[in-house]
């Protein structure tokens, strides 16, 4: 069993869990198309749940309680009567509390239980535009050494909403309702495509005019980039509720947070969840590096383009983001002795100059896979030291992104498309889901601290994790015995 269910706050956290999902689902189904759930019908289930709760639960579909179960991982003949009991009780009471949330959250003015029309809200005095410029200067002050790119998605969230919220950045924030955030949650997932604003075919048109168009798959936001979105909104109206400000008394943007990615069938869709990329397949693999850059024209590729060549190797070696290798200099590949005589070769991963992070936790040591040194690339930076700067001369920085990446993404991109495959969960982000994957499995494999995968990887410390050890960090040789535990076969 993957869960001892032996006190109630476990028992009530698998339940929780449960009913975010099914919210998630209603909630999704609803901005899809609004016929799909109807009041009546969740006030029906509603009543079911609290007849249930009068009858002592017997009449409830023993299913219901196998899916909370199956979805904790928890097999149901391994728990005993009093307990499954115990769960049944809490589904029922908290799947009545969920539906009259989704209830009030579809129709706030006709709320099941209260039929009182809402008097009108008192104006906060604010518009939304100086609640943007309150939440600014807040992260300033509370977190000033937040990364170049969040400042950008902050700014791109609002200006998100602003395009969708009908003159949004002069009303007053009290005037906001749920109809204005469940729009935008619903711009989120079906009309706002990527990168909007420097697409010929979409930069001009207002919103009236682009929420007809319907976008192709690949032209949506990630699955990540709308739950961010909501989730700056939210923040933002936060500024509105605290204690300091008081301008609102509750936030509604909180109900319409995107917290999972939901199926058709109501299941977690894992495959746009977190992360809409897959690690890249063997046969993949082995398409890109027996392609021309690395048959028959590796050596013209070598002269005059190293880059194309020795990124994509590089990344699955190291599992190194693209703009982390695009962006090294040649003073950044260090080596060092170790006491038994031998040369590690490996990257010091900083924020020196021009170069930029994706966080904190991105400023780590990454030794170079034996495989690396193998393939030649330690006589590829011999040859190039003394007359460049950085590794890859023919990069060049794009100051309004802050990034070395662009073009080469663009490059590899097309490449990578008409060599290798078009699915659109493989790109090359791939690479480190590759190694990710591997170093955690290693992890138990080699008995190797979790934390060290992680520290190469530069993510987080997991909770419990002592933030002691992490925040010193593993030496190179440490290190390198866990990069060292990769294995991708004669891929290259």
């Amino acid at each position: 069993m993957a869960l001892q269910l032996d006190t109630f706050d476990k028992k009530e956290a698998i339940v929780n869990e449960y009913m975010t999902l099914m919210k998630e689902s209603l909630k999704e189904s609803y901005y899809s198309n609004p016929n799909l759930v109807s009041k009546r019908g969740l006030q029906f289930e509603q009543l079911q749940c609290e007849h249930s709760i009068e009858r002592g639960h017997s009449h409830i579909a023993s299913s219901q309680i196998e899916d909370v179960l199956h979805h904790a991982n928890i097999d149901t003949e391994q728990i005993d009567h009093n307990t499954y009991k115990q769960i049944e009780k809490l589904y029922l009471h908290k799947k009545a509390d969920m539906l009259q949330e989704v209830i009030h959250m579809i129709e706030p003015k006709k709320d099941f239980h209260d039929k009182k029309e809402l008097s009108p809200t008192p104006l906060a005095n604010i518009t939304f535009e100086k609640l943007y410029e309150l939440f600014i200067e807040h992260i300033k002050e509370e977190a000033p050494d937040t990364a170049k790119t969040t400042w950008r998605d902050y700014q791109t969230a609002y200006n998100d909403f602003i395009y969708v919220t009908e003159d949004a950045k002069h009303r007053d924030i009290s005037t906001f309702t749920r109809d204005d955030f469940k729009e935008f949650v619903k711009a989120l997932h079906h009309h706002l495509p990527k990168s909007r604003t420097k697409k010929a075919q979409f930069k001009n048109l207002p919103y009236s005019k682009l929420k007809k168009i319907e976008l192709k798959d690949d032209e949506k936001q990630a699955f990540e980039t709308k739950k961010k979105k909501m989730s700056t909104i939210k923040q933002i109206f936060d500024i509105a509720t605290d204690n300091t400000n008081g301008f609102l008394s509750e936030n509604l943007a909180y109900y319409f947070l995107i917290r999972k990615a939901i199926s058709k069938k109501g299941k977690i869709d894992r495959a746009n969840q977190a992360s809409t990329r897959n690690p890249l397949s063997e046969e993949n693999l082995a398409k890109l590096f027996n392609s021309k850059h690395y048959t028959t024209k590796q050596n013209s590729i070598l002269m005059f383009q190293p880059e194309k060549y020795w990124i994509p190797i590089l990344a699955l070696f190291t599992g190194m983001r693209q703009n982390e290798i695009c962006q090294l200099k040649i003073n950044d590949v260090k080596q060092k002795l170790t006491d038994e005589g031998n040369i590690i070769f490996y990257f010091d991963i900083n924020e020196e100059e021009d170069k930029h992070l994706k966080n904190d936790n991105a400023f780590r040591l990454m030794p170079l896979h034996p495989k690396l040194i193998e393939l030649g690339f330690i006589d590829y930076y011999n040859s190039v030291k003394d007359k460049q700067d950085r590794l890859w001369k023919n990069l060049r920085f794009h100051p309004t992104e802050e990034r070395y990446n662009k073009d080469y993404n663009r490059s590899f991109m097309a490449y990578f498309r008409r060599y290798v495959t078009t699915d659109e969960k493989q790109v090359f982000h791939s690479f480190r889901h590759n190694v990710g994957d591997q170093l955690l499995d290693n992890a138990v494999k080699y008995k190797l601290p979790k934390s060290l995968m992680n520290q190469l990887m530069g993510h987080a410390p997991d909770k419990d994790e002592t933030s002691n050890t992490y925040s010193k960090g593993y030496k190179i040789e440490s290190l390198y015995e866990g990069i060292k535990t990769l294995e991708l076969g004669n891929v290259v």
